[in-house]
């Protein structure tokens, strides 16, 4: 067998073998430009290089969904602009029907009453805690305001100013117990006051006191200021007479009487600055 392989004849065939081998190599190359290694790395790769293109492809989407996520928060971020803009626009629209509301009434009072001198306040604060419904409104001493000025609602008294500061008042209402207005009934002109404690003024109430055990007086009946004293100009509104009950401890009668705005709710007021009759 070494002979053979040491042969002439093995020679000859295996150098044949290789000129076909050698031959086979250039004419690929020739016609592909490309080395077989190269092709066979080419054939290893492909699958790898389309695994790139598609996950190439995916990130793209994916790029574009950003993109398109992030303009969608610009556009809600835009509404949501929008919608606090018309928020504020309804806020400024429905104060100013308050503010509308408070001056129409306002004028019926300035036109019965030109005597009168006016500063208009607004509420700035109110304690829930507090029964009896007081309240600050924006101006205070330095705008002129002072100790026992009346307010009102339109025609309606309301309360009266107790505490100041240069730039706040402290309004005390009626249904405080250290408010006491002198008061008339507007059907029989039967004088009396008010008065009020913790159980009237948690039911919304006013004690009118005063009158006699065989008073005229009815529910329904209006009671206004009756200017004695000189604190409240007369004729204004202070509520109506919801009953009327005989005093159990002397011959006297009273009222229950309920305000005709509701004190609680009111935003903007009318500080009586000055009226004929007043008394410093």
């Amino acid at each position: 067998m070494r002979q053979f392989f040491n042969g002439v004849k093995f020679k000859i065939t295996a150098a044949i073998c290789v000129s076909l081998l050698l031959g086979i190599f250039i004419a690929a190359v020739s016609e592909n430009g490309t080395s077989p290694l190269s092709s066979a790395a080419g054939n290893v790769l492909a699958p790898l290089a389309e695994v790139s293109r598609s996950i190439s492809e995916k990130m793209k989407d994916f790029r574009a969904g950003f993109v398109s996520s992030s303009t969608y928060r610009e556009e809600i971020s835009s509404l949501n602009d929008e919608i606090e803009s018309y928020k504020e626009q309804l806020v400024d629209h429905e104060m100013l029907q308050h503010k509308l509301h408070a001056y129409e009434a306002f004028l019926d009072v300035k036109e019965e009453h030109p005597d009168y001198s006016f500063l208009p306040a607004t509420v700035i604060l109110r304690d829930a805690s507090d029964i009896y419904s007081s309240f600050s409104i924006n101006k205070g001493s330095d705008d002129g305001l002072k100790i026992n000025m009346p307010v009102i609602y339109g025609k309606h008294l309301v309360g009266i100013i107790k505490e100041l500061t240069a730039n706040t008042a402290v309004v005390f209402s009626l249904f405080d117990p250290t408010v006491s207005v002198s008061a008339y009934e507007i059907r029989t002109r039967e004088d009396c006051y008010t008065e009020s404690d913790t159980l009237l003024s948690s039911q919304g109430l006013i004690k009118l006191s005063g009158l006699s055990r065989s008073t005229p007086i009815v529910s329904g009946g209006i009671v206004c200021t009756s200017g004695i004293g000189g604190i409240y100009p007369r004729d204004l509104i202070i509520g109506t007479v919801t009953q009327v009950e005989n005093s159990e401890t002397d011959i006297s009668a009273y009222a229950t009487i309920k305000p005709d705005v509701d004190i609680t709710s009111i935003v903007d007021v009318f500080v009586i600055t000055d009226f004929k009759g007043k008394t410093d």
